[in-house]
């Protein structure tokens, strides 16, 4: 997968940062972005029985993916019920995506401490000073590292925080792109369309989202903000939407809800189309209650999508328990602790 691209989920996951200096680290989590999740640790010893300790997630490729027959034999295709329960999963945050290091640490230097983490998909980040950069670059081109940060470069931290994002997306692509290297894996092509690609990021800093995943029937995302409240994202091609249009005039939808449809000024929600079509039909009544602005998109395949807050749906999925909100509230209680 390729880093343009949207994985089929994502959600905030742990970072561990370790450097010797406390106030070092006391100022480095006052720099870091306030919805990342991160960990201070001043011993890489600890640090290192922190991280091996925790069990390693081995799970994703049997539970994301499911096998299809077909004319051309076996294929594999992502499992969207699966992708979707996973917001469910309670202790997803505290799964370790990235660990930051420094070089220069009195137990072990950082690239030891890289070197003797056991679990092959967490992200490495190494803090150099003038003295190891040429050790870093080698690290880095014999793939210890992922990537090396220097700490006297011109705005260190933005770089930081924004290479702290790209690597914890590529911790959750890697689960795909490993089982893409074995399968032929049928995933959305949307995933790969810009303009979705683009809508996403609107849509994550308009309305704080801080999860997604994906979901079917019809195509989109379940968007999760910090305090667990659900959004559904609906991306529909144009004989998706005249399916719908049909299935409301079937139910004997009302001639405004209908006028409104044919026009392409809504969409009705998908948990609302999915109890009409089970023949509960009375709902329409409420019609615009249920439904939102239909807006194109310039994409060669899905050209409408609209965004339902599943408070207001009925028959939506229910939001999660855990909260990253409530994550964050957490790891201020004990990430000191930890030191």
């Amino acid at each position: 997968m390729s880093t343009a691209e949207l994985a089929p989920y994502f959600h905030p996951t742990q970072i561990v940062l370790v450097d010797d200096d406390i106030d070092f680290l006391g100022n480095l989590s006052l720099q870091l972005e306030a919805d990342l999740p991160y960990l201070l640790f001043d011993s890489t010893t600890k640090a290192l029985g922190y991280i091996n300790d925790r069990q390693i997630d081995g799970r994703s490729r049997e539970r994301f993916f499911r096998v299809c027959e077909g004319e051309g034999g076996q294929r594999v295709s992502l499992d969207t019920d699966a992708i979707a329960r996973e917001m469910h999963y309670s202790n997803r945050f505290s799964q370790i995506s990235v660990a930051m290091v420094d070089y220069a640490m009195p137990q072990m230097n950082g690239l030891d401490f890289c070197r003797r983490i056991q679990n092959p998909h967490i992200k490495k980040i190494l803090f150099t000073g003038v003295a190891s950069e040429k050790a870093a670059i080698d690290a880095f081109n014999d793939g210890v590292i992922d990537r090396y940060i220097r700490k006297s470069e011109h705005l260190v931290y933005d770089h930081l925080n924004s290479t702290i994002r790209e690597l914890q997306q590529a911790h959750i692509r890697e689960t795909f792109s490993h089982a893409s290297d074995v399968f032929h894996v049928a995933a959305p092509s949307w995933l790969e369309d810009r303009h979705v690609i683009a809508l996403m990021e609107n849509l994550r800093r308009r309305y704080h989202i801080v999860e997604y995943y994906l979901v079917s029937d019809p195509a989109g995302f379940m968007l999760v903000d910090g305090e667990g409240n659900l959004y559904r994202l609906m991306l529909i091609t144009p004989e998706e939407r005249d399916a719908q249009i049909a299935l409301m005039r079937r139910a004997g939808a009302p001639r405004d809800c209908l006028k409104a449809l044919e026009r392409g000024e809504v969409l009705i929600a998908p948990s609302v189309a999915q109890l009409v079509a089970a023949g509960e039909s009375d709902i329409l009544r409420h019609w615009s209650r249920y439904s939102r602005p239909s807006t194109a998109l310039n994409s060669h395949r899905y050209a409408f999508w609209a965004l339902f807050d599943q408070r207001d749906m009925p028959g939506a999925p229910s939001p999660p328990d855990a909260t990253f909100s409530r994550y964050l509230d957490w790891l201020d209680t004990v990430g000191y602790s930890l030191m």
